[in-house]
């Protein structure tokens, strides 16, 4: 029996639980559908599942058609348990993309999409809940293909397989006269037909497919070359032809159902069955552990699918561990003696089994750091009394970033949103009967170097020596971010800028700069202060010494490691903010206190765009900001979604406020703290206390790599040196300095003179207390200029210019009739009334559906300016940013639209005022008024 995994992916309330019950229905698994909202769906088990009405945990359940066995895999949809759908696309043989057909294409399904291509998943498309459509079938097909850019998806949904069987077979399926008699119905009607047209061929008439499906055919024939030979020979195609080219992705068979009504299932159902294949598998025993669970006895149960071979009971599956049960993956499971390849199945594993391929695992991703640990506790009790529990949530989700830190004695999660919280304190209740606790997120800051820095690095060993020089130097965030897209792109000849500049470059290896390159690249170092990562920095080698015969690769590598350290702790921290990118999706409803939430948040709300009645919301957030704006937008009942941007310098005083939290020191003793020491950085080694003169390894043995012989290294070779003269001294029977003399000169030389910090500690306040005076000065100054300059700041007037040409009936009728006459007319009175108020006036057309069109500036007089949107930009996105960018540069704003979604973000705190259209065009006939009164 061919067994196959057919995944659901959709966004949130698309119907895929629906459609699940629908499938199994017309399968005859279920004689009865559940629905959602009544609770009593086959795969929403769960209690949290049917109180959110949503899929949470990925689980699947199998029916059989002759000698095709499918488990359907139903996925979550909720973006904040994507990650449990990514471990479900590592199984998936075939996938059903749900759409809702009066929601369209939204950026989920371009995303789901993409994702199934990256993964090589052919995709049947299902436009669900077309019971409640009123619009075009044939345009919402035309939207499906452009935005997905495929002229493969082809609408199926009028016939079932059976009806073009007899056009889509290469030979005959039944094989003999006699097996006809115990074939279905759907066989029977497709080797009738097909028996019809050998007669036809064999009178010499060629073959003719039934009315309304010409077209059909002649559709699935171009997706090919030689598919379209076959059809204009024959008059029919390989049914192979199809499943090739869906395999491929060339094919997207599209389906308009109505999953609640069952309306359209029989003929999906029936192309399901027609045109999927079982993969070929490998005869060596192969798996994928895909996630783990809890049994109700508290058992660990591995959900997996087979690779290749065959796994019987008792079988070794990974090393030194059996399968000691084996079960169908089903709701109702079914225990088995053996598993074939395809098969989606459960057992019993132990602590040690952990997510991905078996026996061994090869495919292991590296852990990524999350930006956003978030501490958890239970009230009155130790958490980590609950360890093992713990461990195995650690190894359940592995996307939750569950940490546990005993020397903290502390545990912390990176969750994304308030649905993973509810699920995790759900988790715990049901397991533990315990109420979790969590703290407010303890973000993640960047570090950078404050100054330049130098390092010194040396490997000293019989057979092993090098030593170099290090400059570390700072440098803006824009440098580490080229460096970064650099690193992603993948194209063999492009040229990547390199962190590293080494002196005398072709002394060295080839090999070793490359491999020191891409080992830097990968290591991702923390800073020294708060352990965040360590950004915007470049690195320069000089002074190395080495022979070829005494120093390997490994020298070279553990030299620079010991210089960059040594650098990193003297040359200071600058604080970095992480920024998020952010994109929400509202109703015009919640928009205007969305958009008010971002300002305060202190988000740069950058793209506003309209689809339908929601709003497409798109800009930058700092991390301090994005917890909070995230749980406001979910609990307004709104999708959030972001991702990491960029790491920016934050201001010192900002930075010091950070800091204080962190350590709990008052910002004006943090210089006397080991913590400021770091911050600002100790007294710089200079090059020369650097030279390479007497370097050798550190008197007291330090294992090389050491933090502490590493700082003390310029420390130790003065002593070596040191001591070699005092030898020489007692010889010609000289005066010796006192031990304690002899290290107060050696520290002074190494790290500079003794500070007397009460004295520094008064001349810093003296310092501080004028500074102060100068700034009120400097502010006064400022504020008085700033006056100054604003009395010569000219009015800007940005005018939605459709929407102003609709705000008066003759102008409106004129426009309808004669789009650019409409233009004409309006521009001479708005021209008029810049002049008179003598103010700056833009009109704003929107041209962002123009294809290619990189928009366009025209300027009748010097007051006015007419500009045409590019595309991708519509007039409302125009209208804010200009609002924003003269509100910023101190230029007072009008704003003039009927758009909602305008008035509000112009009432948002931009400092804009906002006219309706209506309004502006009687302030214009007004003008027009006072002009004639005066003549």
């Amino acid at each position: 029996m061919e067994n196959i995994v057919l995944g659901l992916l959709a966004h949130v309330d698309r119907g895929k639980t629906s459609l699940s019950e629908a499938l199994l229905y017309e399968s005859g698994r279920i004689s009865e559908k559940g629905r959602v909202d009544h609770g009593d769906s086959v795969l929403d088990k769960d209690s949290l599942e049917r109180k959110k009405g949503i899929t949470i945990y990925a689980k699947s359940v199998y029916f059989t058609k002759e000698n095709k066995r499918f488990f359907l895999l139903d996925t979550p949809g909720h973006q904040e348990f994507s990650s449990e759908m990514e471990r479900c696309l590592a199984v998936i043989d075939y996938g059903i993309l749900l759409i809702d057909g009066n929601d369209g294409i939204q950026k989920r399904e371009l995303h789901l999409f993409e994702r199934a291509r990256e993964k090589g998943i052919p995709l049947f498309l299902v436009v669900n809940k077309m019971d409640l459509f009123q619009g075009d079938r044939e345009a919402l097909l035309r939207e499906i293909q452009e935005a997905f850019s495929s002229d493969g998806i082809i609408d199926f949904s009028p016939y079932v397989f059976s009806d073009l069987a007899a056009f889509l077979q290469e030979e005959d399926p039944i094989g003999t006269k006699a097996s006809k008699e115990n074939a279905d119905t759907e066989q029977k009607e497709a080797l009738e037909q097909k028996e019809v047209l050998e007669k036809r061929e064999a009178i010499g008439q060629k073959a003719v497919p039934p009315e309304g499906c010409q077209d059909f055919l002649e559709n699935l024939a171009l997706l090919s070359e030689e598919g379209t030979a076959e059809y204009l020979e024959n008059g029919r195609l390989p049914l192979g032809f199809l499943q090739e080219n869906l395999q491929k992705r060339k094919l997207f068979p599209l389906f308009f159902t109505s999953a609640l009504k069952q309306e359209g299932i029989t003929e999906l159902f029936s192309w399901i069955f027609a045109l999927c294949q079982m993969p070929t598998y490998s005869e060596e025993l192969r798996g994928i552990l895909y996630k783990i669970s809890k049994s109700p006895e508290g058992r660990r149960i591995g959900r997996a699918k087979l690779l290749g071979g065959s796994l019987s009971l008792r079988q070794e599956w990974r090393p030194s561990e059996k399968a000691l049960e084996l079960h169908l993956e089903g709701v109702e499971e079914e225990a088995v003696e053996s598993v074939e390849p395809g098969m989606l199945f459960t057992m019993p594993i132990s602590e040690n089994a952990g997510l991905g391929y078996f026996p061994e695992d090869d495919h292991r991703e590296k852990e990524k750091e999350g930006y956003f640990p978030t501490l958890l506790s239970i009230e009155g009790e130790e958490i980590l009394s609950y360890r093992k529990e713990l461990e195995e949530l650690q190894k359940e989700f592995p996307e939750w970033g569950i940490s546990i830190s005993l020397a903290e004695k502390q545990v912390t999660a990176q969750l994304s949103g308030n649905l993973q919280k509810e699920l995790l304190t759900d988790l715990f209740a049901k397991r533990l009967g315990k109420k979790l606790h969590f703290s407010k997120p303890k973000l993640r800051y960047g570090e950078s170097p404050r100054r330049e820095a130098y390092g010194r690095g040396a490997v000293l060993e019989p057979g092993h020596r090098i030593s170099l020089l290090l400059r570390l130097i700072p440098m803006e965030g824009e440098f580490h971010r080229e460096q970064q897209k650099a690193g992603e792109e993948k194209q063999e000849n492009s040229k990547k800028r390199s962190i590293f500049s080494i002196e005398k470059m072709g002394e060295l290896p080839e090999e070793w700069v490359s491999r020191l390159e891409t080992e830097w690249a990968e290591e991702h170092f923390s800073g020294p202060l708060l352990s965040g990562p360590y950004e915007n920095y470049a690195l320069e080698i000089t002074n190395l010494s080495f022979s070829r015969g005494s120093a390997y690769y490994v020298d070279f590598q553990e030299a620079v490691y010991q210089a960059f350290r040594m650098a990193q702790a003297t040359a200071g921290v600058r604080l970095l903010m992480p920024y998020f990118s952010y994109e929400i999706s509202a109703s015009q409803e919640k928009l205007g206190k969305i958009l008010q939430e971002i300002e305060r948040q202190k988000g740069k709300q950058e793209e506003l765009l309209s689809e339908g009645e929601s709003y497409q919301l798109l800009g930058k957030i700092p991390g301090a900001s994005l917890s909070e704006l995230q749980s406001f937008v979910q609990e307004e009942g709104e999708s959030f979604s972001f991702s990491f941007s960029s790491y920016q310098e934050m201001e010192e005083e900002q930075a010091l406020a950070v800091l204080e939290e962190r350590f709990g020191i008052p910002s004006e003793e943090l210089p006397l703290s080991s913590a400021g020491k770091l911050y600002y950085g100790e007294e710089l080694l200079s090059e020369e206390s650097l030279g390479q003169d007497g370097w050798e390894e550190d008197a007291s043995g330090g294992k090389p790599g050491d933090s502490s012989s590493k700082l003390n290294a310029s420390a130790s070779l003065q002593l070596k040196n040191q001591g070699e003269r005092q030898e020489k001294k007692k010889k010609a029977g000289e005066e010796m300095p006192s031990l304690e003399e002899e290290l107060e000169a050696i520290f002074e030389r190494t790290f500079g003179p003794l500070r007397n910090r009460g004295q520094e500690a008064i001349r810093t306040e003296q310092k501080l207390f004028l500074s102060k005076e100068k700034e009120a000065r400097l502010e006064e100054a400022r504020a008085q200029y700033a006056k100054k300059g604003k009395k010569n700041k000219r009015k800007k007037i940005l005018v939605d210019g459709y929407n102003f040409l609709f705000a008066k009936e003759e102008w409106k009728a004129l426009a309808q009739a004669d789009l650019m006459a409409g233009r004409e007319q309006i521009l001479p009175l708005l021209s008029e009334y810049a002049a008179y108020h003598d103010v700056d006036l833009y009109l704003i057309f929107d041209a962002y559906r123009v294809k290619s069109n990189p928009g366009k500036t025209l300027q009748p007089d010097p007051r006015m300016q007419v500009i045409f949107t590019k595309e991708g930009e519509s007039a409302d996105f125009a209208l804010s940013r200009m609002a924003n960018d003269f509100s910023q540069s101190g230029y007072p704003v009008v704003v003039v639209s009927s758009d909602q979604a305008v008035q509000i973000q112009g009432f948002s705190g931009k400092g804009a005022i906002v006219y309706s259209s209506k309004e502006f065009a009687l302030q214009v006939e007004e003008m027009k008024r006072r002009i004639s009164d005066s003549l």
